[in-house]
């Protein structure tokens, strides 16, 4: 493969990226512990119950995001001096919001009683709860693009872990002190907050100084201009959170424990994409508009590196399945919770080259193109899930993931190739591919031993054999170095 361009940009990126790793890494696997524990403590119905108020809160609160980060991040990286305008009237903007978010909780819980017949008191509750927390994860998050938006990723990574770490450990003494999940989410309130006011101070300190902005022709050209990525951003958690709404409404909580159990662990791996896409969008950014061909180049490499981490989690998580969940829930309901999970982790492996398609869009201003990708498989999304929850439970909702995704990825490489940013996509494959089939061989070998020696040692011969075939080059080993060891000038 070709050099990356300006190795300057390479050294910050990977550097980002290693921070990036750190926090959402971090945080995932305090979140993947806590859920653990509530699916052993509560069982699956208690999963299902929590799994249930974050997907409800999730499509709620992007509903008015507005796409306003992504947009000031984007602004922010192109002219850091102008953080603190940016950053003052986001938080004026959400201020004034923040009234209307209660209105539409309570409309859409009035949908869900009178209409499908779905919620209860303690539902509301623990829903209510956790979108307190959610209210302050909103008004946070034009402070954590402050830190995306100068490269300066050490502070996201610190400050989220602070957060996750602090929600994790209340949640495991609560639970093992008997109480249940009213308790956790007025714990996941209590975090949020303190984190907001935390992150805050940092952006304050060290970064820009910020006020409560109501620069109302500034505040109309951010709604204006980032109403695209709002509308994608809505769009793309609908399809990604529709599923536990419409399984709790029309199968229980017990049936959506089950199949939280499997969506679970495959977010998990989420934390791949979302660290290195995010820490080369500002990049991205500067490159289309200073040098298209380094553009190319980043993004190729980006894609590459996605089906390097996707390919070989897809098939290891296929073939261990049938282990992995036993080991993690060791209860005898979450066996339902195999067959999703195979199905899930196909879906999750598409939506790695999902986030770096749809973040190329955003990057070169085609944020339009994105949003209607999005609204293309969000629509197939929901009507699948519609048509086949009814027949097939959980089955029929992960499947309609994986072909959901299949139809974004083909989508999204359509728009990026006819922008100028076409991938041989089976080239860049190969030797992901081959690596993986030797992975799967050993894998079968070792289908007699301990999963927590057979994965890693899987892992080790993906990685040997990428290495062997010049999959993975001198470059990539190189920056990796660097980005551990490099001090900041």
């Amino acid at each position: 493969m070709k050099s990356m361009p300006a190795y300057s940009t390479a050294e910050t990126i990977a550097k980002n990226t290693v921070f990036l790793t750190i926090g959402e890494l971090g945080t995932r696997v305090f979140s993947f512990l806590l859920v653990i524990a509530i699916a052993r403590y509560l069982a699956d119905a208690g999963l299902g119950a929590f799994a249930f108020a974050f997907a409800f809160t999730d499509i709620l609160l992007n509903f008015i995001d507005l796409g306003v980060p992504m947009y000031i991040a984007r602004e922010m990286a192109k002219n850091k001096a102008s953080s603190g305008m940016y950053v003052s009237n986001a938080l004026g903007l959400r201020l004034l919001m923040v009234p209307a978010i209660p209105l539409i909780a309570i409309a859409m819980w009035l949908v869900a009683a009178f209409v499908i017949h779905a919620t209860t008191p303690q539902t509301m509750l623990i829903t209510a709860l956790a979108l307190l927390g959610m209210i302050f994860n909103f008004l946070n998050d034009p402070f954590r693009m402050v830190f995306m938006a100068h490269e300066r990723d050490e502070y996201y990574s610190g400050l989220i872990i602070f957060e996750r770490l602090m929600f994790t450990v209340s949640g495991f003494a609560l639970l093992a002190t008997g109480f249940g999940l009213v308790a956790i989410l007025t714990a996941f309130a209590v975090s949020q907050l303190i984190s907001l006011l935390t992150t805050a101070y940092f952006v304050r300190k060290k970064f820009t100084r910020f006020t409560i902005g109501l620069d109302r022709k500034l505040i109309t050209s951010i709604v204006k201009n980032s109403a695209w990525f709002g509308a994608a951003n809505f769009l793309r958690m609908a399809a990604q959170r529709i599923d536990i709404v419409l399984l709790s409404v029309m199968q229980g909580f017990a049936v959506t424990g089950w199949y939280a159990a499997a969506s679970r662990i495959t977010e998990s791996l989420r934390f791949i994409p979302l660290v290195v896409v995010p820490a080369i969008f500002p990049a991205l950014s500067r490159l289309n508009v200073q040098s298209r061909e380094s553009a190319k180049l980043l993004f190729e490499k980006t894609f590459y590196y996605m089906l390097v981490a996707a390919i070989p989690l897809a098939v290891g998580v296929t073939l261990t399945a049938d282990r992995i969940i036993p080991f993690l829930y060791n209860r005898p309901e979450f066996q339902h919770s195999i067959l999703a999970l195979k199905l899930l982790v196909w879906a999750e492996a598409l939506l790695f080259l999902h986030y770096i398609m749809g973040f190329l869009l955003n990057a070169i201003n085609k944020q339009h193109l994105f949003t209607i990708a999005t609204l293309a498989y969000t629509v197939m999304n929901v009507l699948l899930n519609l048509i086949m929850i009814p027949k097939y439970s959980y089955a029929g909702a992960a499947t309609a993931a994986l072909i959901t995704q299949a139809l974004a990825a083909m989508t999204l490489y359509y728009f990026c190739t006819k922008n100028g940013y076409g991938l041989n996509i089976l080239r860049l494959a190969y030797k992901p591919a081959v690596a993986a089939a030797f992975m799967a061989l050993s894998l079968a070998w070792l289908k007699g031993v301990h999963l927590l020696i057979a994965a890693p040692t899987a892992a080790l011969a993906y990685l040997a054999v990428l290495i062997l075939i010049r999959g993975i080059g001198k470059e990539e080993l190189q920056l990796a170095r660097k980005a551990v060891g490099m001090k900041r000038n």
